[in-house]
């Protein structure tokens, strides 16, 4: 019984040692987006004061836009937010 026991305890820390080391792994090859928006501009910014306007990457938590300004000042704006849809429609987008 004794060696049951110890048999079935060795079994489930190997077991959850190997699942431990393989989730791991695929964490380590996941490349991170390289920018992403945590605080978001609250109004609107006058549109003669944008440099250029691009999207956030698709793998960041929230949809943004990185906004870009004459004094090279960066901020992020929702993607929700209707003004700044309408000036990255409207073709003010760096990649263009």
């Amino acid at each position: 019984m004794k060696k049951i026991l110890s048999f079935t305890v060795g079994l489930m820390l190997l077991l959850f040692t190997v699942q431990r080391c393989s989730s791991s792994l695929v964490a380590v090859g996941q490349i991170p987006p390289e920018r992403c928006c945590f605080d978001f501009l609250s109004g609107k910014m006058p549109r003669g004061n944008i440099v250029s306007i691009n999207t956030t990457d698709s793998r960041c938590p929230e949809p943004a836009f990185l906004i870009t300004t004459v004094k090279n000042k960066e901020f992020c704006v929702r993607q929700s937010s209707s003004w700044a849809q309408k000036v990255y429609e409207e073709g003010l987008n760096s990649n263009n």
